[in-house]
């Protein structure tokens, strides 16, 4: 796999990448493939599953265009692999029980919504099939003394028609509990009663959004390709706004050499 990950995306977006330092995960319900929030067993679990999709596709082609940006006028970035700020959590702070390294900001609000373990989020390369199982995976498990959740197949298969994004993607799994719910829960009939807020269509503990914040030094390397009908004007005002916000980096700004009426 390459060091590198490209997005494509819009100039309102780009701005807002530039301007707050933040990547945008959007939940499996918002996503353009409605399949990707379901699950084979319980309707309302893809809710509480996050992404930010990305392509290890260095060619730039009209599909991908088409699609994600407006018009064919937006912007594809390329940023390396894992570019977010990282934490270092001590032990016995918060809820961690040694040191800690995330990407995730525990001390933010989408934190005190839902539980997220630290090595989230994961990139994952998406796996293109006809199966169904893969498509819509079931995600309870029930045996007579006890009751689990895996929620590790949910966003990472798509349909094969999908298959010429060539996507890779950040995935940011949550929990609507806290981690001493869980700890304190033992019996089966416990277990149950907390995951049933996952099958609570009512339960409003799950994020819509979720911004993660870019390491510092994220832009050094970071390059920009305008849309293929981007105007001399888009150009001007893609350039302002790197003059504006990233007044001493040197970004990589070129135009996509497709031609298109």
């Amino acid at each position: 796999m390459t060091d590198y990950l490209y997005h494509y995306t819009s100039i309102e977006n780009l701005t807002l990448i530039l301007k707050n330092r933040t990547i945008k995960f959007n939940n499996l319900q918002n996503v353009d493939d409605p399949e990707e929030a379901e699950t084979g067993d319980i309707e309302t679990a893809g809710r509480h599953c996050l992404v930010s999709c990305w392509t290890d596709k260095e060619e730039n082609v009209i599909p991908m265009w088409s699609m994600y940006t407006p018009d064919m006028k937006g912007v594809r970035i390329k940023m390396r692999k894992y570019p977010f700020k990282q934490y270092v959590y001590g032990k016995n702070e918060l809820h961690f029980k040694e040191e800690t390294k995330s990407y995730i900001n525990y001390k933010d609000e989408y934190a005190k919504i839902v539980s997220i373990v630290p090595s989230f989020p994961l990139l994952e390369k998406i796996e293109y099939t006809r199966d169904e199982s893969l498509i819509k995976p079931k995600i309870l498990t029930r045996t007579e003394r006890e009751i689990s959740l895996s929620f590790y197949h949910i966003g990472r298969c798509k349909r094969s028609c999908w298959d010429f994004q060539q996507e890779y993607r950040y995935i940011i799994r949550t929990a609507p509990w806290s981690i001493k719910e869980l700890d304190e829960a033992v019996t089966p009939e416990e277990h149950e009663l907390i995951f049933n807020r996952i099958k609570d269509k009512n339960n409003t503990q799950f994020c819509n959004e979720i911004y993660l914040e870019l390491a510092e030094d994220t832009l050094d390397d970071m390059e920009i390709l305008l849309a293929p009908k981007t105007s001399e004007a888009e150009w001007v005002i893609v350039q302002a706004l790197l003059d504006k916000y990233c007044p001493n980096t040197h970004i990589q700004l070129d135009k996509s050499r497709i031609r298109v009426r």
